[in-house]
């Protein structure tokens, strides 16, 4: 089963909308520089709410964030409320959660690092890039593929670890692509400022050994060039 309708769960819904065992849980507060309260407070009654409805399942796989790791980030509202969350779903034994950094794929949703780029490089409007920081890209359909792997094995059940790309970019780097991609120069400023912190995906290595999912150095020009091409 499938809590959600947004980007994760349009790609897991194929494999596990029918499925009793496993519960997919994919919804909530989408927007990481979001403070509202009562928006974490709703997220919260959910999760418990999906939790008790599902406690016979197999397994119950949340998804957590990878800015847990990121020293200028993990103080904020938004990460805090992700940890709490992890902390409600780690009561049930049967969990798998998940973190992931900035997943590419078809979304609407304007709050995400690429779609707001691809927007104001479309548009021709100004924005600042962090010269120091860095990002993980990885796209949807190799999270789904991964993760699929990752519920298929009993010996998950009850962990956490992260599934992300072995590789961190650059923010220049990403602007840099979306500008092949777009066909336009991106109007910004240099600010000294944001940070590079490193994402173990050691645990994910076994499974990503078995998919031909390849992290080369050409996999970010071609995820955005996947979704952003023909945007």
């Amino acid at each position: 089963m499938i809590c959600g309708s947004g980007l994760l769960a349009t790609a897991f819904s194929k494999p596990f909308k029918h499925r009793d065992d496993v519960c997919i849980y994919a919804a909530g507060v989408s927007n990481s520089s979001n403070t509202t309260l009562s928006e974490f407070a709703r997220e919260r009654e959910r999760l418990a709410a999906a939790l008790q409805a599902t406690r016979e399942v197999d397994v119950f796989v949340y998804f957590g964030t990878c800015s847990v790791g990121d020293p200028e980030a993990q103080s904020t509202p938004y990460v805090q409320h992700k940890l709490l969350m992890e902390q409600l779903v780690a009561q049930q034994p049967r969990h798998l959660i998940l973190r992931l950094p900035q997943v590419a794929g078809h979304t609407p949703n304007p709050h995400t690092l690429l779609n707001f780029l691809y927007a104001c490089i479309a548009r021709s409007e100004a924005f600042s890039v962090w010269r120091k920081a860095s990002r993980n890209i990885i796209d949807v359909e190799d999270v789904a593929t991964l993760a699929g792997l990752l519920i298929a094995d009993q010996t998950m059940r009850g962990c956490t670890f992260n599934l992300a790309n072995p590789h961190s970019y650059a923010m220049v780097e990403i602007v840099g692509e979306m500008e092949k991609v777009v066909g336009k120069p991106a109007i910004y400023d240099i600010q000294e400022r944001g940070y590079h912190y490193e994402i173990d995906v050691a645990a994910m290595l076994p499974a990503l050994a078995k998919t031909n999912i390849n992290f080369d150095n050409h996999y970010l020009s071609s995820v955005l060039s996947k979704y952003y091409e023909k945007f």
